[in-house]
């Protein structure tokens, strides 16, 4: 992931929180609260408490901003994801990688209530097999269910 800001500083040189928050189009407070919920950002402090974020710093930053705001996680999802794939999947690539883990497929389905008439339906699964089968299983139920119902209605 390259890091391009206007200054003329070093493309690895640390960067204070407002060079940060100006590459980024953030607040500061915005950048000091994600430090407070996200242990993995941790900036070097200089005296007087000054803080100053590596490259890496600044890209983990820019894969929690795709997916707090691109993606519109909850920050409970952002770290349960960064639990089950790692810091590096934040920091590398976020928005190539990132796209590729949440790809959603949507799923048409048709159900018939009696009072409402034919009404189509859709469901967003992730790409796991996993997920597939729960959710096909918890539809079969549903319209077993759903035949019950109906028998019991129509005696």
């Amino acid at each position: 992931m390259s890091t391009k800001f206007n200054t003329q500083k070093a493309p690895r040189a640390f960067r204070t929180i407002s060079e940060v928050a100006g590459e980024l189009e953030l607040q500061p407070y915005v950048i000091r609260f994600w430090e407070s919920q996200f242990k993995q950002i941790k900036p070097m402090r200089g005296k007087g408490g000054r803080r100053y974020y590596r490259p890496r710093d600044i890209d983990f930053l820019r894969g929690v901003k795709t997916l707090l705001h691109g993606k519109n996680f909850t920050i409970k999802k952002v770290k349960e994801t960064i639990i089950k794939k790692g810091k590096e999947f934040i920091v590398a690539r976020p928005n190539e990688e990132i796209d590729d883990y949440l790809a959603v497929e949507k799923r048409k389905i048709q159900i018939n209530f009696n009072h409402t008439g034919e009404r189509t339906i859709f469901i967003k699964s992730l790409y796991s097999e996993e997920k597939k089968l729960e959710i096909n299983s918890l539809i079969a139920s549903l319209n077993k269910l759903r035949e019950k119902m109906i028998a019991r209605k129509n005696i």
